[in-house]
């Protein structure tokens, strides 16, 4: 019995490689090319389709009636290059049977599929439906649909249909099956407020045979508001050092649609004192107000037609509790900023309730943004539209009840560059004919491109081709000392920084000459000479009255007399001039005397 099996399996197996290696023989009855018919309405016609075929051979489409003509067999010859063919739906009759069959003449000789009995009953496709626009209302969301073309030709035949719907922003539908949906017009349940969706439908003869129709156009429509749910994000801009006299801002971010679940016509906002008294009320736009300096707590809440969200509180005091300290920020390409930092909280003090990472860009000042962390988390990857060579400022904020620490404000960047200017307003003071001590400014923040690592001088003498570098110089350092110059020379200088991704442009040639040996001599000199006649005069003064004693001993009295009255001259006393002295000069004396008499009345007068 075994050995029977065996020998039939051989012989089996003999005439597959049989039929393999020859081929199929002329009419062979048994090749199937997958041939399917449809009757499509509404353009009532009949549309047969295969496999795809050897490019070389000649596809040729029969038909045969078996009810009204039999015997009778129609053909059709498709096109080479296609593997469809469309009959119209004259040659076919309506509740006739028929067989269709499909042979392709070739280089290899003529083939036949197997023959497809059918009626257009059978295999009739209905055409799409129509939707009407979606019903929404506060009670629901309704979708009708009609299907005229189906009327036409099936008027006593009903259709099964089904739905499906997804939102737009979406690519997975929800489905309804045709026992699940009322065909007069189905509510559509459960569907998320405000949303925007989208809707179709498909049918199916209502006796079971033939195909599903297309799916209808997407019908959309978008669901009713509802309130608002969860709380803003609310925080604020807190000045600078360098900007105090700027007002704090009030800052919030807008709902996502999921959580506005309608359109937010405005914000409600309060302030509150230190005793949560309102001091002032507002109702404003998205998403930002000024704060009163009498506030210490605010309020915002979202409305939309439907209601608000719960009011979401900040305290706006700054407190003197811990707040994180080792703040480091890393740059990590293609994906933002990495913040790190450190929190060491005081024994028995309050714990923070959460951390807020803020960033801004450092030039505008303007705040772009900020993040909340838990408690216990001590790093984040800030994302966002960061610039290259742009420096921002990165903050911590440790948020407790009663208000909120920050650390010290980081600058960072999120692709550096080479500075794009110099240092500015390169000055020289000389110390002495080889010193001099350079000082400048630092390159102003918009032109620096990145953190500054160290700045380069280059000076160049007369004498020399190339010119001598003095690096690294701290980025911190505004000033420094050049030794070794030749007195009297002339020399060109200029100066660079530099950041991680290289040298910056250098600063204007500033030109500046060392003093000669000469110069220092004439300045010794004269310090010397003056010295001596300060010392000479300061002498003088200490010694006043032996001076002044001495001039009496040496000079004549004339030359240290303070007055010189002739009435009261002593000179003239002890020269004895009076009488014919008198007489001989009294045109001369006369007026003199006369002077004295009246200043001096002790003294003789003389008539």
């Amino acid at each position: 019995m075994s050995g029977t099996m065996k020998s039939r399996w051989d012989a089996a197996w003999l005439l597959l490689l049989a039929l393999k290696a020859f081929g199929l023989k002329e009419g062979d009855q048994d090749a199937s090319v997958g041939l399917q018919c449809l009757w499509i309405l509404p353009n009532n016609v009949v549309n047969c389709s295969w496999s795809a075929l050897d490019v070389n051979s000649t596809p040729v489409l029969f038909y045969q009636s078996h009810k009204y003509h039999p015997g009778q067999i129609l053909q059709e010859q498709a096109q080479q290059e296609k593997n469809w063919l469309v009959t119209g739906k004259g040659q076919l009759m309506l509740g006739d049977l028929y067989s269709v069959w499909l042979e392709t003449r070739g280089a290899a000789g003529m083939e036949a599929s197997e023959k497809l009995n059918f009626s257009l009953d059978e295999i009739v496709k209905p055409p799409a439906p129509d939707l009407d626009p979606v019903a929404v209302s506060s009670s629901g969301v309704t979708v009708r649909w009609t299907n005229p073309h189906w009327s036409e030709h099936f008027a006593h035949q009903t259709l099964d249909c089904e739905l499906r719907y997804k939102t737009s922003k979406d690519d997975v539908w929800t489905c309804l099956d045709a026992e699940d949906v009322s065909q007069e017009g189905h509510e559509l349940e459960d569907l998320d407020p405000f949303t925007l969706y989208e809707v179709q439908a498909r049918c199916f003869p209502g006796d079971g045979q033939g195909f599903w129709s297309e799916w209808s156009p997407p019908q959309p429509f978008r669901t009713p508001e509802a309130a608002p749910l969860g709380q803003l994000d609310v925080w604020q801009k807190v000045n600078l050092p360098e900007n105090p006299e700027q007002k704090r801002h009030l800052l919030w971010k807008a709902l996502d649609q999921d959580t506005a679940r309608g359109n937010i016509l405005n914000y409600a906002v309060d302030f509150l004192d230190n005793h949560k008294t309102i001091v002032a009320s507002l109702v404003c736009v998205c998403c930002n107000v000024s704060v009163p300096a009498s506030a210490s707590y605010a309020q915002v809440s979202a409305c939309n037609s439907a209601g608000k969200t719960p009011p979401a509180i900040l305290s706006l005091e700054q407190t003197d509790l811990p707040g994180p300290w080792e703040v480091r920020v890393l740059p990590i390409r293609s994906l933002g900023l990495n913040v790190t930092w450190k929190f060491s909280p005081s024994a028995g003090a309050a714990q923070p309730e959460q951390y807020v990472v803020e960033w801004r860009e450092e030039v505008s000042s303007e705040l772009l943004n900020w993040t909340r962390r838990p408690v216990g988390c001590s790093t984040v990857l800030l994302r966002g539209d960061f610039r290259p060579k742009e420096p921002y400022l990165v903050s911590v904020y440790a948020v407790y009840a009663q208000g909120s620490n920050s650390s010290a404000p980081v600058r960072a960047y999120f692709q550096e560059g080479v500075p794009s200017a110099g240092p500015h307003a390169v000055q020289d003071r000389s110390i002495s004919s080889t010193v001099s001590l350079i000082s400048w400014e630092e390159i102003p923040l918009a032109n620096r491109s990145g953190l500054l690592t160290h700045y380069t001088i280059y000076l160049k003498p007369p004498t020399s081709r190339s010119p001598k570098v003095y690096s690294p110089i701290g980025a911190t350092e505004r000033s420094y000392t050049l030794e070794g110059l030749e007195p009297g020379m002339p020399y060109q200088l200029w100066m660079t920084g530099s950041t991680s991704a290289g040298e910056g442009i250098a600063s204007p040639v500033h030109h500046f000459r060392t003093h000669g040996a000469h110069w220092q001599i004439f300045v010794a000199v004269l310090l010397s000479v003056g010295f001596l006649l300060l010392l000479a005069v300061v002498v003088m003064l200490i010694m006043r009255t032996r001076v002044l004693s001495f001039c009496h001993k040496v000079l004549p009295l004339w030359c240290w007399e303070r007055v010189p009255d002739p009435g009261h001259s002593l000179v003239l006393v002890k020269m004895g001039v009076q009488g014919a002295a008198l007489a001989k000069g009294q045109a001369v004396l006369l007026p003199l005397t006369l002077l004295a008499n009246v200043s001096s009345p002790d003294l003789p007068r003389h008539e």
